[in-house]
């Protein structure tokens, strides 16, 4: 019988290498909640990564669009719902539930979502697509429930999109204290531009614009200190809060 050939510290190496390729273009695809398909090829096949890399993540790295066909594409509905009926995992659940998100099949999603938690209630992915859709359906003071156990689990995540809900989530209930209270503190650990924007956006919406104003200020003071590869990828929140000046002056 054949032997597979020894394991060299080379071969180890280049494993290594891949798997922590596959590892970060999955992260990156969870984070933005592409398709499902794309996290289980991702998942399966390491040439899918170098092709999502170079589609996907490259583009947003270098400043442009990423390609919109191959970001959105995925199996159909009907497909997902099949495969979360024949195998219900919770990924397969989480991929039909998000699908039917997408496609403003808030109630359904909402059900969904739901069946996850019963099963797993600290189901990050589960907790934030049920406080999107709740939102979405004007139920804010229920999404923030669920965005608030979320935030003890995990606060920053899906690179903080979700604390960026949560403070949407607040100021729909009426919480506004705590929209400001919750976005100065994002702002005092991340120092990001579109963060210190959402901020400001919430204090012009107060009726406080000495805050606004010096929160675009200093948004626009630290763009200009980026290096100009960052700069590239900021552009777009750099643009806005000259916009957000503008009205306020």
């Amino acid at each position: 019988m054949l032997q597979p050939p020894p394991m060299t510290p080379q071969l180890l190496v280049i494993y290594l290498v891949i798997g922590a390729f596959q590892l970060w273009m999955l992260v990156d695809a969870i984070r933005r909640r592409s398709p499902f398909l794309w996290k289980l090829l991702i998942f399966l096949i390491p040439l899918a990564a170098i092709i999502y890399f170079f589609s996907v993540k490259l583009p947003e790295l270098t400043g442009r669009k990423p390609a919109r066909a191959l970001a959105s594409a995925g199996p159909t509905l009907e497909e997902m719902a099949e495969l979360a009926r024949q195998t219900p995992s919770e990924l397969n659940k989480l991929a039909f539930a998000d699908k039917l998100a997408e496609l403003s099949r808030f109630p359904e999603a909402i059900g969904r979502y739901r069946d996850v938690l019963r099963v797993n209630r600290e189901s990050k992915e589960a907790l934030h697509g049920l406080a999107r859709a709740l939102l979405a359906l004007g139920r804010p003071r229920e999404a923030v429930e669920e965005l608030a156990t979320l935030m003890e689990l995990q606060p920053e995540f899906r690179d903080y999109t979700a604390a960026l809900d949560y403070a949407e989530a607040l100021w729909q209930a009426g919480q506004q204290e705590d929209t400001i209270g919750l976005l100065t503190g994002l702002v005092s650990v991340t120092k990001r531009i579109n963060h210190r924007l959402a901020l400001a956006h919430y204090s012009k919406e107060r009726g406080d614009s000495i805050t606004a104003r010096n929160e675009l200020d200093l948004a626009l003071s630290e763009f200009a200190s980026l290096p100009e590869s960052q700069r590239k990828r900021e552009q777009r929140w750099a643009d806005r809060a000259r916009k957000q000046l503008a009205e306020l002056n």
